[in-house]
């Protein structure tokens, strides 16, 4: 597709934020997950620069400049800076953290750079060789839901764009003559595609979390003569979260735990060879109940092999946790003593044969009093998550109960 117009779309940057979800950093992996939300961030303004974009769109949330301090403001003042020297526009709406109104009055950002208010709607025209070839209607976040209607424009107008912040109702999106809408304010990628628009929430290039997994990326659009575009994604990010499932027989030895594992992080590593992989690891054992596979012994030789055989390098696969799922089944013996093990086995067989038994947890309440507390969902998990539960249950009571038999065994 020859391009007559292209430009870039980011979002949900929230430079101030660190990664999160470890229980432990290595001494060498510290600045490489500080510095990782940045990194993302100058990636996607290389890319404007090497691909010669037109514009780079700015969605919102791009750092809370009261946690990021000097750095973040010294940070982007750079970035846009660069862009400028290269004629490239950045069109900018603030968030619900980095509203305009928050920029500090004494730091003047480039002329390159066009922020929209958050209590108004506003028109941009960019222009080539002084021809309009894209009109930008921009607002920042407001605390209201803003309704697309607030952003129509006629039908003639040049490649029409709505850079905003929040939520949408996106049923009446495409009657307003915008053809693209540059949203932001969700941390994971979404992408509306009706017949003459296209409304993509880019997504955070740098996930956080541990439920942020997979890749992250930035938006790119081109635009032909004809005024038909091509959307798609660029991975940005440099460290990402991946949780990892296993399969693996009770009967399984410690060497083919480090097999199956070591088998996977080198598959992970091939796939992002230039980035941290974070992995929390879900082993799921299939066949009759081995002690031997959740020996304490065993769990701490296994997570240390991994992370010195595996994360020790800036482009490492490093494993925050390793996990192993209960058992398919336990040993029907025990479901038939004459113990407190045995009651309780036999308690949570009830709940497993009976769906229609809600949990409940009388004796407890909440600290705050809210009857819409964490122990109140419990009778609300989808019939997966019920029996993960009380499998867990069992393995819990197992663990606690019959210590002795487990060592005998392990």
């Amino acid at each position: 597709m020859a391009a007559h117009l292209k430009f870039l779309h980011s979002s949900d940057w929230h430079l101030d934020q660190p990664i999160t979800g470890l229980t432990e950093i290595p001494a060498h992996l510290k600045k490489t997950l500080a510095d990782a939300p940045y990194r993302a961030a100058e990636s996607i303004f290389a890319l404007a620069l090497s691909e010669k974009v037109d514009f780079l769109l700015l969605a919102g949330d791009l750092v809370d400049l009261e946690k990021g301090g000097p750095r973040a403001a010294a940070f982007l003042l750079g970035q846009f800076e660069r862009l400028n020297e290269k004629g490239i526009m950045v069109y900018w709406c603030g968030g619900s953290v980095d509203q305009p109104d928050r920029w500090p009055a004494a730091i003047e950002l480039p002329a390159n750079v066009v922020v929209f208010p958050s209590t108004m709607i506003e028109q941009a025209a960019h222009k080539r060789n002084g021809k309009v070839i894209a009109t930008i209607i921009g607002s920042g976040y407001e605390s209201r839901k803003r309704s697309p209607v607030d952003f129509r424009c006629e039908a003639e107008t040049p490649f029409s764009i709505a850079l905003c912040h929040g939520e949408f109702d996106t049923a009446a999106m495409a009657a307003q003559n915008i053809r693209y809408w540059a949203l932001g304010g969700r941390h994971k990628r979404g992408v509306l595609d009706k017949t003459t628009t296209s409304a993509v929430y880019p997504g955070t290039p740098q996930s956080r979390l541990p439920g942020e997994t997979g890749d992250h990326s930035c938006t790119m659009v081109v635009v032909d003569e004809s005024g038909r575009f091509k959307v798609s994604e660029i991975d940005v990010d440099s460290v990402r979260w991946c949780p990892q499932k296993l399969s693996i027989a009770e009967n399984a030895s410690l060497d083919d735990l480090k097999t199956a594992i070591a088998d996977r992080c080198q598959k992970l590593r091939s796939e992002f060879a230039d980035g941290l992989t974070l992995v929390k690891w879900r082993i799921e054992p299939h066949g009759s109940f081995n002690p031997r596979l959740r020996n304490g012994d065993w769990h701490t030789e296994l997570l240390a092999w991994a992370r010195l055989e595996f994360g020790q390098s800036q482009h490492a696969v490093w494993t925050a946790r390793i996990a192993i799922d209960p058992p398919e089944s336990l040993p029907g013996e025990w479901h038939e003593e004459d113990t407190i093990l045995g009651d309780f086995l036999r308690a949570v067989g009830r709940y497993q044969a009976d769906a229609s038994l809600a949990f409940v947890l009388p004796t407890y309440k909440a600290i705050d009093g809210d009857e819409d507390s964490w122990y109140s969902e419990l009778s609300r998990v989808d019939a997966g998550d019920r029996e993960l539960i009380l499998k867990r249950a069992a393995m819990a009571g197992v663990e606690y109960l019959a210590r002795s038999e487990m060592a005998e065994n392990a």
